[in-house]
């Protein structure tokens, strides 16, 4: 009986103070955050906020990190806006066997792995907050402009520090678009820039966002024991709302629901890590 009770309170102890190792490494890397938004964090939530022309939203990622930088970089948007969204995911146990260049490497490959992103799903106002097929089609292009040239996912045997792909991905909300990854990459951060590379339509016929007017930032960064995982997406010289027949579409929750979607995806990519 005695065995068991120090046992029990064995893991207990072990168990506190993982959760507190996790705080302290969040509130070191992310200092300006309220007390609301460490519990956020430390209890799995993503915490994510809407900026209109220049409000700042540097407090969500790690000074001195490429998307730190990127979001200095918007809050010179005029006439636009912003969303900034950040979560934090303990390793589990084969990354947390890795050292950080093989753990680099790893979540690269997962990241790039963009044809698992089809069949992804989000959930919709229209439909009732209900899940609703976000992402039809999603493969990498040989070159820009030929749709008969796609490709299978890279993977990469060595991590690179900087690396760019052109990529096809049609949903259920825009249709088919495409778009540039840039990859801008250190030992502990891999900060993808994604930019579309032709027009944004509503029902393919209206213009929801001009060529190059849409960028969306996704990275992670590499703490002790677990990883932040991060996006910005910024539209420059657009309105948020775009009306069309009486159809609004709100583009920050437009956006704000395709981020949510994108980090629930890599999640399960890091799940797919942990059980290979």
């Amino acid at each position: 009986m005695g065995k068991r009770v120090l046992t029990f309170c064995l893991v207990c102890c072990l168990g506190i103070g993982a959760i507190w190792a996790n705080a302290s490494e969040i509130r070191s890397a992310l200092p300006q955050l309220s007390p609301e938004q460490y519990q956020a964090l430390e209890s799995g939530e993503m915490i994510n906020e809407y900026a209109l022309e220049g409000e700042p939203l540097t407090q969500y990622f790690v000074k001195g990190s490429e998307s730190y930088r990127r979001a200095i970089e918007v809050q010179s948007i005029q006439d636009g806006f912003s969303v900034a969204a950040v979560s934090y995911i303990p390793y589990g146990e084969t990354l947390k066997a890795m050292n950080k260049a093989e753990r680099q490497l790893a979540i690269f490959n997962s990241l790039r792995a963009i044809s698992t992103q089809e069949g992804l799903t989000y959930i919709s106002w229209r439909a009732g907050n209900k899940p609703k097929l976000l992402i039809e089609k999603s493969s990498y292009m040989e070159d820009s402009k030929n749709l008969n040239n796609l490709i299978p996912d890279p993977v990469a045997t060595v991590f690179p520090y900087s690396a760019q792909s052109y990529v096809y991905q049609r949903d259920t909300s825009f249709g088919g678009n495409r778009y540039l990854h840039t990859y801008t990459n250190s030992d502990e951060e891999i900060f993808v820039e994604i930019k579309n590379i032709n027009t944004i339509r509503v029902l393919g016929i209206f213009t929801a966002v001009k060529k190059e007017q849409l960028t969306i930032n996704m990275g992670t960064y590499q703490l002790d024991d677990g990883l932040l995982l991060y996006a910005l997406t910024s539209i420059d010289g657009r309105d948020p709302v775009v009306s069309i027949f009486g159809l609004e579409v709100d583009l920050p929750s437009a956006f704000r629901r395709r981020i949510v979607a994108l980090q629930n995806w890599f999640r399960d990519q890091l799940d797919t890590l942990e059980n290979q």
